[in-house]
């Protein structure tokens, strides 16, 4: 069987190696204690030395192409095969859950009192400054009575979302539709200004997770964990609220 390169070039490392080290015993050099093997051991530490080189600068080189191909996998998202690589950018191998979800409120709390449009009563230049400089934020320009819970999920496997108190003429539609009876019923349909929110909620959980090669053709799922953006239309506001009145002492979420 043919030897691999790799093992080839193991095999001349190791030959060379032998003949540096070797111990000369031959009469002739004893005798006259001059040894006359001393230029082959010579030729042997210097092509030693241009191998060694010459695998350090290719050790380099596929490094370097590795690091290459990793940076354009990450900056498109997957690789050749569809396997998804991402690291938000306030990920951090290990943290736990507890500070993650309290960094997702941290973010959340600074959202809701930096994301208003500050209002600057004189002096057109500042008015100027601040409109070009603001930029629209859907957490915080959403209705003030809007409100945010962070919670970890069963298991630790994910993060949960949760928007509570949406107006419903904000963030509702009614859609009239026909049920399998035929009868005409009520589906309530997100807003544009709901779904813009949400997404919002959702890049700031997304910060810090990160995913090591998830591929959805496979089943493969090696996210560090899942977030999670829920919120209630009015018919589920309604049966939670009837379901809490009748027993008091559980909760629905």
């Amino acid at each position: 069987m043919a030897k691999s390169k790799a093992e080839q070039t193991r095999g001349r490392i190791e030959a060379m190696r032998a003949v540096i080290d070797k111990v000369c015993k031959a009469p002739a050099c004893t005798e006259s204690g001059a040894c006359r093997h001393e230029g082959e051991k010579d030729a042997a530490r210097h092509m030693l030395g241009r191998l060694l080189d010459k695998l350090e600068d290719a050790a380099k080189d596929e490094a370097e192409e590795r690091a290459r191909t990793w940076a354009a996998v990450y900056e498109r998202g997957c690789d050749a095969y569809g396997s998804i690589y991402r690291e938000g950018v306030k990920y951090r191998a290990g943290q736990p859950m507890k500070e993650r979800a309290a960094g997702i409120r941290a973010d959340i709390k600074m959202a809701r009192r930096t994301g208003k449009a500050p209002l600057v009563p004189d002096g057109p230049g500042l008015v100027s400054q601040v409109l070009e400089t603001y930029r629209f934020d859907p957490i915080g320009e959403a209705p003030e009575p809007i409100t945010f819970r962070v919670r970890i999920g069963a298991g630790s496997g994910s993060i949960r979302i949760i928007i509570e108190n949406i107006p419903q003429e904000w963030g509702w539609i009614a859609d009239q539709v026909p049920d399998y009876r035929g009868q005409m019923v009520t589906r309530w349909m997100r807003s544009q200004a709901l779904k813009g929110l949400e997404a919002e909620l959702k890049s700031v959980g997304e910060a810090y997770n990160a995913d090591h090669g998830t591929n959805l053709m496979t089943d493969c799922f090696t996210e560090s964990f899942r977030v999670f953006v829920e919120s209630d239309d009015p018919d589920m506001l309604a049966w939670r609220a009837e379901f809490e009145r009748k027993h008091p002492r559980r909760r629905t979420r």
